[in-house]
């Protein structure tokens, strides 16, 4: 029995599988290097959207609160304005309000305020707290009654700043030496508006900015600059309003 073998049978030359493995090496670089190029961005992504949802949640909450300041206030409490700002302990960089939460229905069913402010939630302060050892800031959320309970409210901050004023404001975002704040303020006339002491104050915006750090060198291949965001918040202190 004879077999006939093709004499144009013929496998791959050594020359010709270096040239395939070298282009499938190169094709599998360029797909690592687009593939961690993704995960970087996705990651600062990440972090960006739990920073902003973290400074959203902190803003909601000071918002709430600020805004029951002087509620139902009892008559006599010294340091205490009118608004329910302790202006003592308020200003640019901190802000404590005091009201009166705990008022019951009597008979009647009439509000009857307590007679002191001294239970849960009625006396807190507002501030950003500076470790230096760990190089964080956070915003804090310091009960003023009971057992002093200190919360962090979010822990990712780079500057928090309150601004006073006595009617309702526009105004322009902008970032100074790395703290963010506001500009261009303006009332419901369009004239520029100045700012007024804590005892006066009607409406407080709130400023907080978050700064990201940098991802990777400069002059490199995926290298994500630093970027800085600005959230605010206004709050109107209805109690101190007369319709």
């Amino acid at each position: 029995m004879h077999t006939n073998r093709s004499q144009n049978q013929a496998g791959f030359s050594l020359f010709e599988l270096i040239i395939a493995m070298a282009i499938t090496l190169t094709i599998m670089t360029l797909s690592c290097g687009l593939l961690a190029a993704g995960f970087r961005m996705r990651s600062r992504e990440d972090r960006k959207s739990d920073a902003i949802a973290d400074v959203q949640r902190a803003l909601n909450i000071m918002t709430r609160e600020i805004s029951n300041s002087g509620l139902k206030l009892p008559s006599g409490l010294p340091a205490i304005a009118s608004n329910g700002i302790v202006t003592s302990d308020s200003d640019t960089d901190e802000l404590r309000i005091v009201s009166n939460l705990n008022g019951m229905p009597d008979t009647a069913n009439a509000f009857v305020e307590d007679t002191d402010v001294t239970d849960a939630d009625e006396d807190v302060k507002f501030l950003m707290y500076v470790d230096a050892d760990l190089g964080q800031r956070y915003i804090v959320r310091y009960e003023k009654n009971g057992s002093n309970q200190t919360t962090v409210l979010a822990n990712r901050i780079d500057s928090l700043v309150f601004r006073y004023y006595d009617e309702k404001v526009t105004y322009d975002t902008t970032v100074v030496d790395g703290v963010c704040d506001i500009t261009n303020v303006r009332n419901a006339a369009g004239s520029t508006e100045s700012e007024v002491s804590p005892s006066a104050a009607k409406f407080i915006v709130i400023a907080v900015g978050v700064t990201l750090p940098a991802v990777g060198t400069a002059n490199t291949e995926g290298y994500q600059p630093p970027s800085q965001m600005q959230l605010t918040s206004d709050v109107v202190l209805r109690n101190s309003i007369v319709y």
